[in-house]
């Protein structure tokens, strides 16, 4: 195996990943490390757990090795390599981004696909979310019992890529609010009004309804809770603004 390309770092440099050569073809070697009191869980085996996900456009596991350098465990990851690259270099978007309208026709059937995916990942009590939500924000939110489907939860601009459509990194999905990998794309958006509403005309059906609007204000809480400990600087400003808003009265009917 022979690394070909610059290394690519993660968040807070969790991963590193490079394309690589083996056997002749390019791959894409990916490495997570992880203090062990921390590793293990469904994070820990996101993305070999994603194998059970068909006709979604995303890398494929080839193989995994674990290992450990006490205190820490690492595991490592050949995965099929993607040619397209990221929307964004950022998590949250930061110029305006031209995709073709068959873009966003393939994004929007990937994750009507991904939700009918059966899995046992993620939550299993459809109050929890409701519950995690009201404590964050420390206030009724005036949402009924949601729906509960199968989400990409980490669907900011860095891991979807073009021209062409492919959606990594899948340590953190499972079950969760109807729409709530919408949402994380669509606060993700907001620093680019153009592309936000676009996002929101795609996924209006999902993030308008009382479903949508949990999963909005859940996804606006794990933001501002990252952003509380130093990331998303740019990002916090609009998202809390957005999050203020629909937790005003009016917008909940």
């Amino acid at each position: 195996m022979t690394p070909t390309g610059p290394a690519v770092f993660g968040w807070h440099d969790r991963t590193i990943g490079s394309a690589a050569l083996r056997q002749g073809g390019r791959v894409w070697l990916r490495a997570t490390a992880e203090h062990q009191d921390w590793a293990g869980g469904e994070a820990w085996t996101g993305n070999r757990d994603a194998a059970a996900i068909k006709r979604v456009p995303k890398p494929e596991l080839i193989d995994r090795v674990d290992w450990s350098e006490p205190p820490i465990a690492i595991y490592g990851e050949l995965l099929t390599y993607v040619p397209d690259s990221p929307c964004s270099p950022t998590l949250e978007l930061t110029a305006p981004l031209a995709l073709r309208v068959s873009w966003w026709l393939e994004l929007r059937a990937a994750l009507d696909t991904l939700a009918v995916t059966p899995t046992t990942r993620g939550d299993h009590d459809p109050r929890d979310a409701v519950r995690r939500a009201k404590d964050f924000y420390g206030q009724a939110l005036g949402v009924p019992e949601p729906v509960l489907r199968t989400e990409h939860t980490d669907l900011h601009w860095a891991n979807l890529t073009q021209p062409s459509l492919y959606l990594p990194d899948w340590e953190y999905w499972g079950m969760a609010p109807a729409g709530y990998g919408a949402a994380v794309l669509y606060l993700h958006s907001l620093p680019v009004p153009e592309v936000a509403a676009r996002v929101h005309e795609v996924f209006a059906d999902l993030l308008d309804s009382p479903a949508g609007r949990l999963a909005q204000l859940s996804a606006a809480a794990h933001i501002l809770d990252r952003a509380a400990g130093g990331d998303y600087l740019a990002l916090s400003g609009p998202v809390r603004s957005h999050a203020e808003d629909l937790l005003r009265p009016a917008a909940r009917r």
